[in-house]
C-alpha cells in the first residue's frame, strides 16, 4: 500500500469520526432552537413527535459505525473504502442541517437533507452490490449495514416531509388547505413506492440494511397516521396506502444468507 493510499484511508476514517461527533454535538446544542423553528410550519404529513425519537438510534449507531471503521484493522477494508466518504459526508451534512435550521436558512437545510439521501442511497446500493461478491462480516452487518439502512429510511421520510413544508412556507400551497393535503398525499404515495423498490433492491445485501430501512419508513408512516388522522383524512389514507407496498416488500422471500452468488459453469455439451 502506497503512502498516498494510507493518507486517504486515515483521512476517511478521521472524517467519519469527526463528522459523527459533529452531527451529534451540533444537534444537541441546537435542539431547542430547531424545534422552535420547525414548529412554525407543521405540514399535514408530519409524523407524531414520538417518531422523532429515532434520532437517538441514528446517532448512537452512527457513533458505533464511526468507531468501528476507525479501527486499524478496518483501514483498508474494501467496503468501507467504497462507502466511507459517503457516510462522512452524511454526518457533516446532518451537522450543518442543525446549524442552518435555527438560523432560518431552510433551503440550505433542505439541500443538506437531499445530500444525505443521495449519499446514503449510494452507500446502501454499494452494500447490496458488495454482498453479491463477498459475504459481509458480522461487523459489517451490524455496524455498517444497520446504521446505513436506518439512517436512509429516516432520510426518505424527512425529505418528503420537508419538501411539503417548504412548499407551504414559500406560499406555493395554503397551509392546511386541500392543495397541501393533495400534494402531501402524492408525495407519500411516491415515497412509499420508492421505499418498496429500495427494499427490493436491498435484498441483495445484508438483511440488517433493508430491514432497518423498510422498518424505519413504516415507523414514519405510522407516526403520520397517528398525528394526522384528525387533521386530514386524505394524507392519513395516503400514509396507510403507502405503507402497503413497503410492508409487502419486507415480507417477501428472504434470499439465502449463504456465500455470495457465483455464476455456474456451463455444462459440457455431450458429443
Amino acid at each position: 500500500m502506497t503512502h498516498s493510499e494510507t493518507r486517504r484511508d486515515l483521512g476517511r476514517q478521521a472524517t467519519n469520526v469527526a463528522g459523527a461527533l459533529f452531527q451529534v454535538g451540533a444537534t444537541a446544542v441546537a435542539a431547542t432552537s430547531i424545534r422552535a423553528e420547525t414548529d412554525q410550519t407543521t405540514p399535514l404529513i408530519e409524523p407524531a413527535l414520538y417518531a422523532f425519537s429515532v434520532w437517538g438510534a441514528i446517532f448512537g449507531l452512527s457513533l458505533a459505525y464511526a468507531a468501528y471503521q476507525a479501527l486499524p484493522a478496518q483501514r483498508t477494508d474494501p467496503l468501507l473504502r467504497r462507502i466511507g466518504w459517503f457516510t462522512a459526508t452524511t454526518f457533516v451534512a446532518t451537522g450543518l442541517w442543525s446549524v442552518f435550521v435555527p438560523r432560518g436558512w431552510l433551503l440550505a437545510a433542505l439541500a443538506m437533507l437531499a445530500i444525505n439521501a443521495a449519499c446514503l442511497s449510494t452507500a446502501y446500493l454499494r452494500l447490496a452490490t458488495a454482498a453479491r461478491h463477498r459475504a459481509p462480516s458480522r461487523g459489517q452487518r451490524w455496524l455498517v449495514a444497520l446504521p446505513v439502512g436506518l439512517f436512509l429510511g429516516w432520510m426518505t421520510a424527512a425529505n418528503v416531509v420537508s419538501i411539503l413544508s417548504e412548499l407551504v412556507r414559500g406560499g406555493l400551497l395554503a397551509a392546511g388547505g386541500t392543495g397541501e393535503a393533495a400534494v402531501g398525499a402524492l408525495l407519500l404515495l411516491l415515497g412509499g413506492a420508492l421505499a418498496a423498490a429500495a427494499v427490493a433492491i436491498g435484498r441483495a445485501g445484508p438483511a440488517q440494511a433493508f430491514l432497518s430501512y423498510g422498518g424505519t419508513v413504516l415507523w414514519a408512516l405510522v407516526g403520520i397516521v397517528v398525528q394526522q388522522y384528525d387533521a386530514s383524512l386524505l394524507t392519513t389514507g395516503a400514509a396507510i396506502v403507502a405503507a402497503v407496498p413497503v410492508a409487502l416488500a419486507l415480507l417477501g422471500r428472504q434470499p439465502s444468507p449463504s456465500a455470495p452468488r457465483r455464476r455456474h459453469a456451463t455444462p459440457p455439451v455431450a458429443a
